[in-house]
């Protein structure tokens, strides 16, 4: 947790969670494209993947490369 902020009324509390990683999903390369195809990819934000969240998918592959769950 990171505090942000001069006096206590502006502090601001930015929480990140830590991700957890996935063994099922393919990942990235080196250059952030597909890690199987090495194709471009499309980000996304619903449930694609399991669970509600931002999400990478290949178009080639038909598969989600990434997913991070909203913790919300």
């Amino acid at each position: 947790m990171k505090i942000v902020g001069k006096t206590e009324e502006d502090r601001t509390f930015i929480h990140v969670a830590k991700k957890e990683i996935r063994k099922d999903l393919i990942g990235y390369d080196e250059q952030g494209n597909c890690g199987r195809c090495h194709g471009p990819l499309e980000n996304g934000f619903g449930m694609a993947g399991g669970g509600f969240g931002p999400y990478a998918y290949c178009p080639k592959c038909e598969k989600v490369v990434d997913k991070i769950e909203d913790p919300t």
